[in-house]
Protein backbone atom coordinates (compact mmCIF):
# COMPACT_ATOMS: atom_id res chain seq x y z
CA UNK A 1 0.00 0.00 0.00
CA UNK A 2 1.78 3.54 -1.05
CA UNK A 3 2.95 5.63 1.64
CA UNK A 4 0.30 8.98 2.62
CA UNK A 5 1.36 12.26 2.30
CA UNK A 6 2.45 14.10 5.23
CA UNK A 7 -1.15 16.08 5.27
CA UNK A 8 -2.82 12.65 5.07
CA UNK A 9 -0.76 11.52 7.52
CA UNK A 10 -1.86 14.44 10.00
CA UNK A 11 -5.18 13.61 9.25
CA UNK A 12 -4.74 9.88 10.20
CA UNK A 13 -3.00 10.69 13.29
CA UNK A 14 -5.97 13.62 13.67
CA UNK A 15 -8.83 10.89 13.20
CA UNK A 16 -7.53 8.40 15.96
CA UNK A 17 -5.72 10.87 18.68
CA UNK A 18 -8.45 13.39 17.78
CA UNK A 19 -6.04 16.70 19.16
CA UNK A 20 -7.08 17.24 22.58
CA UNK A 21 -9.96 16.01 24.82
CA UNK A 22 -11.47 14.98 28.32
CA UNK A 23 -10.83 11.77 30.20
CA UNK A 24 -13.06 9.46 31.53
CA UNK A 25 -11.91 9.65 35.25
CA UNK A 26 -13.71 10.81 38.03
CA UNK A 27 -12.85 14.21 37.51
CA UNK A 28 -14.79 16.67 35.33
CA UNK A 29 -12.48 16.53 32.85
CA UNK A 30 -14.87 18.56 30.39
CA UNK A 31 -13.27 21.80 31.95
CA UNK A 32 -9.85 22.86 30.99
CA UNK A 33 -6.87 21.63 33.73
CA UNK A 34 -3.99 23.73 34.90
CA UNK A 35 -1.07 22.17 33.54
CA UNK A 36 1.79 20.37 35.35
CA UNK A 37 5.51 20.50 34.68
CA UNK A 38 6.68 16.78 35.29
CA UNK A 39 9.63 15.96 37.06
CA UNK A 40 13.19 14.25 35.32
CA UNK A 41 11.48 10.98 36.32
CA UNK A 42 7.78 11.83 35.41
CA UNK A 43 8.74 13.29 31.65
CA UNK A 44 8.41 11.17 28.67
CA UNK A 45 11.06 11.92 25.70
CA UNK A 46 9.53 12.56 22.52
CA UNK A 47 10.18 8.50 20.99
CA UNK A 48 7.88 7.46 24.19
CA UNK A 49 5.34 9.95 23.48
CA UNK A 50 5.08 8.20 19.69
CA UNK A 51 5.10 5.17 20.48
CA UNK A 52 2.32 5.69 23.15
CA UNK A 53 0.42 7.55 20.59
CA UNK A 54 0.51 4.77 18.03
CA UNK A 55 -0.46 2.29 20.72
CA UNK A 56 -3.57 4.31 21.69
CA UNK A 57 -4.22 5.12 17.92
CA UNK A 58 -4.63 1.56 16.99
CA UNK A 59 -6.30 0.87 19.86
CA UNK A 60 -9.42 3.14 18.48
CA UNK A 61 -9.27 2.06 15.58
CA UNK A 62 -9.61 -1.91 17.12
CA UNK A 63 -12.08 -0.63 18.85
CA UNK A 64 -14.23 0.81 16.43
CA UNK A 65 -14.50 -1.24 13.23
CA UNK A 66 -16.54 -0.73 10.01
CA UNK A 67 -18.03 -4.29 10.81
CA UNK A 68 -19.93 -2.72 13.82
CA UNK A 69 -21.88 -0.53 11.28
CA UNK A 70 -22.40 -3.05 8.47
CA UNK A 71 -25.93 -3.91 9.98
CA UNK A 72 -27.19 -0.33 10.19
CA UNK A 73 -25.20 0.60 6.87
CA UNK A 74 -27.29 -2.19 4.89
CA UNK A 75 -30.17 -1.03 5.93
CA UNK A 76 -30.27 2.61 4.72
CA UNK A 77 -28.57 1.51 1.69
CA UNK A 78 -31.72 -0.85 0.94
CA UNK A 79 -34.30 2.05 2.25
CA UNK A 80 -32.38 4.38 0.15
CA UNK A 81 -31.98 2.61 -2.99
CA UNK A 82 -36.18 1.61 -2.69
CA UNK A 83 -38.06 4.08 -1.16
CA UNK A 84 -35.64 6.81 -3.06
CA UNK A 85 -37.03 5.59 -6.19
CA UNK A 86 -40.84 5.94 -4.92
CA UNK A 87 -43.58 8.66 -5.99
CA UNK A 88 -43.18 11.32 -3.05
CA UNK A 89 -46.08 13.66 -5.02
CA UNK A 90 -48.05 12.67 -2.15
CA UNK A 91 -45.84 13.88 1.19
CA UNK A 92 -45.10 16.74 -1.10
CA UNK A 93 -48.55 17.78 -1.43
CA UNK A 94 -49.30 16.96 2.21
CA UNK A 95 -46.44 19.11 3.43
CA UNK A 96 -47.69 21.97 0.93
CA UNK A 97 -51.27 21.75 2.09
CA UNK A 98 -49.60 22.03 5.46
CA UNK A 99 -47.81 24.92 4.91
CA UNK A 100 -50.39 26.71 3.30
CA UNK A 101 -53.22 25.93 6.62
CA UNK A 102 -50.47 27.36 8.56
CA UNK A 103 -50.23 30.95 6.59
CA UNK A 104 -52.13 33.79 6.70
CA UNK A 105 -51.96 37.62 5.29
CA UNK A 106 -51.22 40.06 7.43
CA UNK A 107 -53.06 42.93 5.77
CA UNK A 108 -50.64 45.48 4.69
CA UNK A 109 -48.49 46.12 0.94
CA UNK A 110 -45.22 47.21 1.82
CA UNK A 111 -43.41 49.19 -1.19
CA UNK A 112 -40.16 49.80 -1.83
CA UNK A 113 -38.44 51.85 -3.75
CA UNK A 114 -34.41 52.29 -5.46
CA UNK A 115 -32.92 54.22 -8.25
CA UNK A 116 -30.18 53.15 -10.30
CA UNK A 117 -28.59 55.40 -13.23
CA UNK A 118 -32.45 57.11 -14.01
CA UNK A 119 -34.21 53.69 -13.75
CA UNK A 120 -36.12 53.73 -10.82
CA UNK A 121 -37.49 50.58 -9.51
CA UNK A 122 -40.63 50.13 -7.08
CA UNK A 123 -41.09 46.13 -5.15
CA UNK A 124 -44.55 45.66 -3.96
CA UNK A 125 -45.05 43.13 -1.45
CA UNK A 126 -48.05 40.91 0.03
CA UNK A 127 -47.15 40.24 3.72
CA UNK A 128 -48.19 36.56 4.88
CA UNK A 129 -47.37 35.21 8.52
CA UNK A 130 -46.99 31.32 8.49
CA UNK A 131 -46.22 29.27 11.93
CA UNK A 132 -44.31 25.92 11.69
CA UNK A 133 -45.32 24.03 14.44
CA UNK A 134 -44.08 20.47 14.27
CA UNK A 135 -47.45 19.13 15.96
CA UNK A 136 -49.38 20.64 12.22
CA UNK A 137 -47.24 17.67 10.09
CA UNK A 138 -48.87 14.79 11.00
CA UNK A 139 -50.41 11.51 9.40
CA UNK A 140 -49.09 7.93 8.45
CA UNK A 141 -47.42 7.35 5.50
CA UNK A 142 -46.99 3.42 4.20
CA UNK A 143 -44.72 2.62 1.23
CA UNK A 144 -47.24 0.56 -0.89
CA UNK A 145 -46.56 -0.27 -4.82
CA UNK A 146 -44.49 2.50 -5.87
CA UNK A 147 -46.58 5.27 -3.69
CA UNK A 148 -46.48 6.71 0.04
CA UNK A 149 -50.04 6.38 0.57
CA UNK A 150 -51.55 8.46 3.23
CA UNK A 151 -53.65 7.72 6.54
CA UNK A 152 -55.10 10.14 8.80
CA UNK A 153 -53.18 10.14 12.26
CA UNK A 154 -52.40 12.55 15.79
CA UNK A 155 -48.92 11.82 15.21
CA UNK A 156 -45.93 11.20 12.39
CA UNK A 157 -45.00 8.02 11.00
CA UNK A 158 -43.62 6.49 7.63
CA UNK A 159 -43.98 2.67 7.01
CA UNK A 160 -41.86 0.82 5.32
CA UNK A 161 -40.48 -2.84 4.64
CA UNK A 162 -36.31 -3.79 5.13
CA UNK A 163 -34.99 -6.38 2.62
CA UNK A 164 -36.42 -9.12 4.23
CA UNK A 165 -40.17 -8.12 4.76
CA UNK A 166 -39.94 -6.85 8.43
CA UNK A 167 -41.85 -3.72 9.12
CA UNK A 168 -39.84 -0.47 9.68
CA UNK A 169 -41.30 2.83 10.75
CA UNK A 170 -39.82 6.34 10.87
CA UNK A 171 -41.32 8.36 13.69
CA UNK A 172 -41.19 11.56 14.90
CA UNK A 173 -42.23 12.77 18.58
CA UNK A 174 -41.89 16.34 19.07
CA UNK A 175 -43.01 17.09 23.40
CA UNK A 176 -43.51 19.75 25.84
CA UNK A 177 -43.92 23.61 25.94
CA UNK A 178 -43.68 25.33 22.79
CA UNK A 179 -41.64 28.35 22.08
CA UNK A 180 -42.45 31.08 18.79
CA UNK A 181 -39.25 32.49 17.20
CA UNK A 182 -39.55 34.68 13.99
CA UNK A 183 -36.40 33.04 11.78
CA UNK A 184 -36.59 34.62 8.19
CA UNK A 185 -38.33 35.58 5.39
CA UNK A 186 -38.75 34.91 1.81
CA UNK A 187 -39.76 36.65 -0.77
CA UNK A 188 -41.28 35.29 -3.79
CA UNK A 189 -41.42 36.80 -7.32
CA UNK A 190 -44.99 36.52 -9.22
CA UNK A 191 -45.19 39.55 -11.37
CA UNK A 192 -43.30 42.71 -12.75
CA UNK A 193 -44.24 45.59 -15.07
CA UNK A 194 -42.33 48.65 -16.54
CA UNK A 195 -43.08 52.41 -18.00
CA UNK A 196 -40.56 54.00 -20.17
CA UNK A 197 -40.94 57.28 -19.81
CA UNK A 198 -38.25 60.56 -20.51
CA UNK A 199 -35.50 58.22 -21.62
CA UNK A 200 -35.49 55.90 -17.97
CA UNK A 201 -37.30 52.93 -17.01
CA UNK A 202 -39.70 52.86 -14.12
CA UNK A 203 -39.81 49.25 -13.11
CA UNK A 204 -42.80 47.54 -10.99
CA UNK A 205 -42.34 44.10 -9.58
CA UNK A 206 -44.59 42.60 -7.19
CA UNK A 207 -43.69 39.57 -4.46
CA UNK A 208 -44.98 37.81 -1.59
CA UNK A 209 -43.49 38.00 1.29
CA UNK A 210 -43.67 35.52 3.84
CA UNK A 211 -42.62 35.91 7.54
CA UNK A 212 -41.85 32.33 9.01
CA UNK A 213 -41.83 31.44 12.71
CA UNK A 214 -40.76 28.26 14.15
CA UNK A 215 -42.82 26.93 17.07
CA UNK A 216 -39.65 25.30 18.99
CA UNK A 217 -40.93 22.42 21.18
CA UNK A 218 -38.96 21.38 23.98
CA UNK A 219 -38.47 18.03 23.12
CA UNK A 220 -38.26 15.97 19.69
CA UNK A 221 -37.57 12.55 19.07
CA UNK A 222 -36.87 10.85 16.06
CA UNK A 223 -36.86 6.90 15.88
CA UNK A 224 -36.49 4.27 13.69
CA UNK A 225 -37.41 0.25 14.37
CA UNK A 226 -36.93 -2.62 12.73
CA UNK A 227 -39.47 -5.54 13.24
CA UNK A 228 -40.38 -3.45 16.73
CA UNK A 229 -36.85 -2.61 17.80
CA UNK A 230 -35.44 0.51 17.57
CA UNK A 231 -31.91 1.03 15.31
CA UNK A 232 -31.72 4.40 15.36
CA UNK A 233 -33.16 6.98 18.26
CA UNK A 234 -32.33 10.42 18.39
CA UNK A 235 -33.35 12.74 20.90
CA UNK A 236 -32.82 16.92 20.93
CA UNK A 237 -33.99 19.40 23.94
CA UNK A 238 -34.30 22.80 24.00
CA UNK A 239 -34.55 25.57 25.60
CA UNK A 240 -35.14 28.96 24.97
CA UNK A 241 -35.19 32.28 27.11
CA UNK A 242 -35.14 35.93 26.95
CA UNK A 243 -37.39 35.41 23.77
CA UNK A 244 -39.49 39.13 23.48
CA UNK A 245 -42.38 39.23 21.03
CA UNK A 246 -41.01 36.09 18.99
CA UNK A 247 -37.85 38.00 18.34
CA UNK A 248 -34.24 35.52 19.03
CA UNK A 249 -32.00 39.16 20.10
CA UNK A 250 -28.50 37.85 19.15
CA UNK A 251 -27.55 40.11 22.82
CA UNK A 252 -29.96 38.79 24.60
CA UNK A 253 -31.70 36.01 23.95
CA UNK A 254 -30.38 32.25 24.77
CA UNK A 255 -30.80 28.94 24.41
CA UNK A 256 -29.22 25.81 25.75
CA UNK A 257 -29.56 22.30 23.89
CA UNK A 258 -28.46 18.54 24.19
CA UNK A 259 -28.96 15.70 21.58
CA UNK A 260 -28.62 12.11 22.01
CA UNK A 261 -27.99 9.16 18.79
CA UNK A 262 -28.48 6.09 19.90
CA UNK A 263 -27.57 3.17 17.36
CA UNK A 264 -28.45 -0.45 18.46
CA UNK A 265 -24.47 -1.71 18.13
CA UNK A 266 -24.28 -0.33 21.03
CA UNK A 267 -22.68 3.30 19.96
CA UNK A 268 -24.01 6.83 21.44
CA UNK A 269 -23.33 10.25 20.25
CA UNK A 270 -24.18 12.94 22.77
CA UNK A 271 -23.85 16.52 22.25
CA UNK A 272 -24.13 18.00 25.92
CA UNK A 273 -23.81 21.46 27.33
CA UNK A 274 -25.05 22.85 23.99
CA UNK A 275 -24.85 26.59 25.49
CA UNK A 276 -25.51 30.42 24.22
CA UNK A 277 -25.82 32.75 26.93
CA UNK A 278 -26.00 36.00 24.88
CA UNK A 279 -22.83 37.95 25.60
CA UNK A 280 -21.54 35.68 28.15
CA UNK A 281 -20.55 32.12 27.25
CA UNK A 282 -20.68 29.88 24.73
CA UNK A 283 -19.64 26.17 24.64
CA UNK A 284 -20.44 22.62 23.69
CA UNK A 285 -19.24 18.82 24.77
CA UNK A 286 -19.01 16.65 22.29
CA UNK A 287 -18.67 12.87 23.34
CA UNK A 288 -18.89 9.46 21.21
CA UNK A 289 -19.21 6.09 23.69
CA UNK A 290 -19.47 2.34 22.79
CA UNK A 291 -21.06 0.47 25.58
CA UNK A 292 -19.71 2.54 28.79
CA UNK A 293 -16.47 3.89 27.07
CA UNK A 294 -16.33 6.68 26.17
CA UNK A 295 -14.12 6.72 22.98
CA UNK A 296 -13.46 10.27 21.83
CA UNK A 297 -14.56 13.54 23.99
CA UNK A 298 -14.74 17.22 22.47
CA UNK A 299 -14.79 19.93 24.44
CA UNK A 300 -15.36 23.90 23.25
CA UNK A 301 -15.87 27.14 25.34
CA UNK A 302 -14.95 30.72 24.92
CA UNK A 303 -16.46 34.28 26.55
CA UNK A 304 -18.49 36.47 24.57
CA UNK A 305 -19.08 39.94 24.68
CA UNK A 306 -19.81 42.76 22.50
CA UNK A 307 -23.00 41.34 20.11
CA UNK A 308 -24.86 44.16 19.03
CA UNK A 309 -28.39 43.83 19.37
CA UNK A 310 -29.39 41.95 16.39
CA UNK A 311 -33.05 39.58 16.04
CA UNK A 312 -32.08 36.30 13.64
CA UNK A 313 -34.67 37.46 11.20
CA UNK A 314 -32.27 40.21 10.79
CA UNK A 315 -30.28 38.79 8.67
CA UNK A 316 -32.93 37.99 5.91
CA UNK A 317 -35.65 40.77 6.49
CA UNK A 318 -33.52 43.37 6.71
CA UNK A 319 -32.21 45.11 2.93
CA UNK A 320 -29.30 46.86 4.71
CA UNK A 321 -28.00 44.92 7.67
CA UNK A 322 -24.68 45.44 7.25
CA UNK A 323 -25.23 49.30 7.53
CA UNK A 324 -27.70 48.77 10.91
CA UNK A 325 -25.04 46.13 12.27
CA UNK A 326 -22.08 46.43 13.59
CA UNK A 327 -20.04 43.04 14.67
CA UNK A 328 -16.80 44.52 14.83
CA UNK A 329 -16.92 44.49 18.69
CA UNK A 330 -17.47 41.10 18.80
CA UNK A 331 -14.99 39.70 21.31
CA UNK A 332 -14.55 35.90 22.13
CA UNK A 333 -11.72 35.26 25.09
CA UNK A 334 -10.55 32.63 26.75
CA UNK A 335 -11.15 30.57 24.18
CA UNK A 336 -10.31 26.65 24.69
CA UNK A 337 -11.04 22.93 23.11
CA UNK A 338 -10.25 19.66 24.31
CA UNK A 339 -9.97 16.66 23.01
CA UNK A 340 -9.10 12.97 24.76
CA UNK A 341 -9.04 9.79 22.88
CA UNK A 342 -9.91 6.81 25.04
CA UNK A 343 -9.10 8.51 28.06
CA UNK A 344 -5.72 8.32 27.57
CA UNK A 345 -4.65 10.95 24.91
CA UNK A 346 -5.09 14.61 25.79
CA UNK A 347 -4.55 17.88 24.50
CA UNK A 348 -6.00 20.89 25.49
CA UNK A 349 -5.69 24.44 23.48
CA UNK A 350 -6.45 27.79 25.19
CA UNK A 351 -6.44 31.02 23.48
CA UNK A 352 -6.69 34.04 25.72
CA UNK A 353 -7.86 36.01 23.15
CA UNK A 354 -9.01 35.24 19.60
CA UNK A 355 -9.44 38.69 17.90
CA UNK A 356 -6.12 39.41 18.90
CA UNK A 357 -4.43 35.82 17.84
CA UNK A 358 -5.96 36.44 14.71
CA UNK A 359 -4.96 39.95 13.81
CA UNK A 360 -1.40 39.27 15.14
CA UNK A 361 -0.72 36.07 12.69
CA UNK A 362 -2.80 37.91 9.88
CA UNK A 363 0.04 40.78 10.48
CA UNK A 364 2.37 38.60 10.30
CA UNK A 365 1.44 37.33 6.97
CA UNK A 366 1.28 40.60 6.04
CA UNK A 367 5.20 40.83 7.15
CA UNK A 368 6.27 38.06 5.44
CA UNK A 369 8.94 39.15 4.15
CA UNK A 370 10.26 41.13 7.08
CA UNK A 371 12.19 38.82 9.73
CA UNK A 372 11.93 40.78 12.55
CA UNK A 373 8.25 41.97 12.29
CA UNK A 374 7.44 38.69 10.86
CA UNK A 375 8.92 36.74 14.33
CA UNK A 376 7.34 39.40 16.75
CA UNK A 377 3.99 39.07 15.57
CA UNK A 378 4.82 35.48 15.35
CA UNK A 379 5.71 35.66 19.13
CA UNK A 380 2.86 37.63 19.95
CA UNK A 381 0.17 35.37 18.71
CA UNK A 382 2.47 32.72 20.49
CA UNK A 383 1.97 34.67 23.67
CA UNK A 384 -1.91 34.45 23.69
CA UNK A 385 -1.76 30.52 23.01
CA UNK A 386 -1.15 27.79 26.10
CA UNK A 387 -1.77 24.49 24.07
CA UNK A 388 -0.22 21.44 25.92
CA UNK A 389 -0.19 17.20 25.28
CA UNK A 390 -1.19 15.29 28.11
CA UNK A 391 -1.49 11.27 28.82
CA UNK A 392 -3.93 9.48 31.11
CA UNK A 393 -5.64 12.43 32.22
CA UNK A 394 -2.80 13.52 34.19
CA UNK A 395 -2.44 17.41 34.62
CA UNK A 396 1.24 16.58 34.03
CA UNK A 397 1.95 18.38 30.83
CA UNK A 398 4.79 16.30 28.46
CA UNK A 399 4.61 18.28 25.29
CA UNK A 400 3.18 21.82 24.12
CA UNK A 401 2.26 23.18 20.78
CA UNK A 402 3.71 26.67 19.32
CA UNK A 403 4.20 28.40 15.70
CA UNK A 404 7.80 28.57 14.80
CA UNK A 405 9.22 30.56 12.12
CA UNK A 406 10.78 29.10 9.02
CA UNK A 407 12.44 30.21 5.45
CA UNK A 408 10.04 30.24 3.05
CA UNK A 409 12.07 31.03 0.01
CA UNK A 410 13.66 33.72 -1.93
CA UNK A 411 12.00 35.42 -4.23
CA UNK A 412 13.28 38.96 -5.59
CA UNK A 413 16.14 39.43 -3.37
CA UNK A 414 13.80 38.90 -0.57
CA UNK A 415 13.61 36.10 2.30
CA UNK A 416 10.07 35.03 2.58
CA UNK A 417 8.42 33.63 6.28
CA UNK A 418 5.84 31.26 6.80
CA UNK A 419 4.89 29.09 10.02
CA UNK A 420 4.35 25.68 11.06
CA UNK A 421 2.97 24.10 14.56
CA UNK A 422 6.20 22.20 16.39
CA UNK A 423 5.63 20.44 19.73
CA UNK A 424 8.35 21.35 22.38
CA UNK A 425 9.10 18.44 24.48
CA UNK A 426 9.06 19.15 28.61
CA UNK A 427 12.63 20.58 29.43
CA UNK A 428 12.21 23.23 26.36
CA UNK A 429 15.87 21.77 24.88
CA UNK A 430 14.24 20.16 22.16
CA UNK A 431 11.33 20.40 19.55
CA UNK A 432 9.92 18.68 16.47
CA UNK A 433 7.76 19.92 13.57
CA UNK A 434 4.77 18.37 13.42
CA UNK A 435 5.99 16.92 9.61
CA UNK A 436 9.06 15.27 11.53
CA UNK A 437 7.02 14.42 14.77
CA UNK A 438 4.35 12.28 12.49
CA UNK A 439 6.25 11.23 9.78
CA UNK A 440 4.96 8.17 7.76
CA UNK A 441 7.92 5.74 8.65
CA UNK A 442 7.10 6.27 12.72
CA UNK A 443 3.61 6.13 12.31
CA UNK A 444 3.89 3.41 9.55
CA UNK A 445 1.39 1.31 11.15
CA UNK A 446 -1.40 3.76 12.25
CA UNK A 447 -1.44 4.95 8.74
CA UNK A 448 -1.52 1.23 7.26
CA UNK A 449 -4.41 0.68 9.58
CA UNK A 450 -6.26 4.18 8.68
CA UNK A 451 -6.73 3.41 5.28
CA UNK A 452 -7.26 -0.54 5.98
CA UNK A 453 -10.45 1.45 8.20
CA UNK A 454 -11.41 3.93 5.86
CA UNK A 455 -11.81 1.38 2.60
CA UNK A 456 -13.88 -0.67 5.18
CA UNK A 457 -16.29 1.77 5.81
CA UNK A 458 -16.09 2.73 2.14
CA UNK A 459 -16.72 -1.33 1.23
CA UNK A 460 -20.09 -0.87 3.75
CA UNK A 461 -21.35 1.89 1.97
CA UNK A 462 -21.05 0.68 -1.65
Amino acid sequence: MKKLSYFSTILAIAFTLGLVSCSDDSNNSDEPVSPETPSSSEAMSPLKQKEYMETVALEFMDKTPASDFESIANLLEYLSNTYGEYDWDNIVEWGEDVLDDATEAIGTTTTDQEEYYGDVYNYYYNNYKCLILASNFTGHFTAQNGKWNYTNANDLRFIFKDSLGKECVLKVIPSGNVKKVYLFNIDDWYDYEYDYINGDYIYYDYYNRTQYTIGMPEKIEVILTQGGNEVIKNTVNIDLSNIVDEEFDLSKSDVSASATIKLNNGYEFVASQVVYDANAKASVVLKMSKGNSALLTISAASDLSGIPSCNVSAFTSDVNFNDNYNFDNVSAKNTYLKFDILGKVQMQGVISDVNKFVEYLDEANNNEDNESRYKSYLNQANGLMNINLFYDGSAIKQASITFEAFEDGIWGGKTYWSYEPIINFYDGSSYSTFEAFFNDIDFKNVINAFENLVEKYENICD
